[in-house]
């Protein structure tokens, strides 16, 4: 069965698919999150199918809803038929080889590479910034005919895994497409930031000032050529988790929200009580809310997720099982009550909320922050984010009524 395209490719679309044949059929695209990176590869493999006759494709995701969002998408966008498609994870897994094989990591490592062995495949790696450990990379053993990583941040914080594993499976990245790009293209919604300072409770504040003096006292004695790599790590750490659970960060949040009643809001925050308590305060108000966060049983994850989708419910109050692989542009306000320091989170967060949408002109992401070093950080991201319609800074009440 013929196999098109039924969507219209934008042009950073285009460029990259020359960029990826020009290069060999092989090489990496970094690409902000919400800008099409799953119609490219459709791209690619309706390319690839012609230039490369025989090859099977394999699709390898990081998560079962990426896997569930690629099953669709070839069906809807690239007309593969159900047939065609065949599915491999925790959940179970083909028999036998299908013209295209998508697989959670976890189940890639040994049947990507076994499949490789015994076919011409073209290896298609989503989030590839996941795959960049020694474990995972067993995923991309073989000679693949063509290959193409995909990722909104390919290159790995904490590791130099990027260049000595994934490099050198898929190729060093040939196209890059940023937030501020994609905004003067209009691929993304126009957003505005709003960075909420909280204060720290006194008891919260002297504890981190404590914290703060501990690491300032390590750094001078690393700079003195001593070993204090895993207690400053630690103390970090602990300090990081201080700022992260400021009790204000919940009732701001709420707060935030009802401002905003009626519209579809995405809250995250780093730990599952809080964000649960986040979601009893809204109900309490009448707010349609509903939780997603990896203690919830699947099923019911799921139809959060889609009564969400679908206006059922008003607000999302999530963990990190949204920061990567969910696709939900409905969403016009997030509220970030709570973040760690990493950047590809930040993107991927912002991400969740740009996507454009019919009869959306605008996004806002409020992000809550307690203390100097968030606000450097933001500031730095203020800097170098010239694509957002404005970026502003306010405090909030220092009222706990949530």
């Amino acid at each position: 069965m013929t196999w098109k395209l039924a969507v219209e490719p934008r042009n950073w679309q285009r460029a990259a698919l020359n960029a990826w044949v020009s290069a060999g059929h092989r090489g990496i695209i970094e690409v902000v999150t919400g800008a099409g990176k799953t119609v490219f590869a459709e791209m690619c493999i309706e390319l690839a199918r012609s230039t490369f006759p025989g090859a099977i494709f394999v699709i390898t995701v990081p998560t079962l809803a990426l896997l569930d969002q690629w099953y669709v998408s070839l069906q809807e966008e690239l007309q593969v038929s159900q047939s065609d498609i065949a599915t491999y994870s925790g959940e179970g897994k083909s028999s036998s080889p299908a013209p295209i094989n998508i697989m959670t990591l976890n189940t890639a490592r040994e049947a990507a590479s076994r499949i490789a062995q015994e076919h011409s495949v073209v290896l298609i790696v989503d989030e590839c910034h996941r795959i960049g450990s020694p474990v995972n990379a067993q995923a991309m053993v073989g000679e693949h005919v063509a290959t193409i990583g995909m990722s909104a941040t390919p290159e790995r914080e904490y590791d130099s895994a990027f260049e000595e594993l994934v490099v050198p499976a898929l190729g060093p990245v040939i196209y890059s497409y940023d937030y501020n790009q994609a905004h003067a293209d209009g691929v993304i919604a126009p957003f505005d930031l709003i960075n909420v300072a909280i204060p720290l409770q006194p008891h919260e504040r002297e504890e981190y000032e404590a914290l703060s003096k501990k690491v300032s006292s390590l750094i001078g004695k690393r700079r003195a050529g001593y070993d204090v790599e895993h207690q400053l790590t630690r103390l970090l750490r602990k300090r990081a988790n201080l700022s992260a659970t400021a009790l204000m960060r919940i009732p701001v949040a709420v707060r935030l929200v009802e401002g905003h009643r009626g519209e579809r809001v995405l809250i995250f925050h780093e730990q599952i009580r809080a964000a649960e308590i986040i979601s009893e305060r809204l109900a309490e108000r009448r707010h349609r809310v509903a939780l997603y966060h990896s203690k919830i049983d699947p099923a019911l994850r799921r139809s959060n997720l889609r009564m969400y989708r679908r206006g059922q419910f008003d607000t999302l109050v999530s963990c990190r099982a949204l920061d990567e692989g969910v696709n939900i542009p409905e969403t016009t306000v997030a509220v970030v009550a709570s973040s760690t320091a990493s950047s590809r989170q930040r993107i991927q967060r912002l991400g969740r909320v740009l996507r454009p949408a019919p009869g959306k002109d605008r996004a806002v992401v409020y992000t809550l922050y307690a203390t100097e070093v968030e606000e450097r950080r933001l500031l730095q991201e203020a800097e170098s984010l010239d694509s957002a319609n404005s970026i502003q800074w306010m405090k909030s009440s220092t009222r706990n009524d949530g």
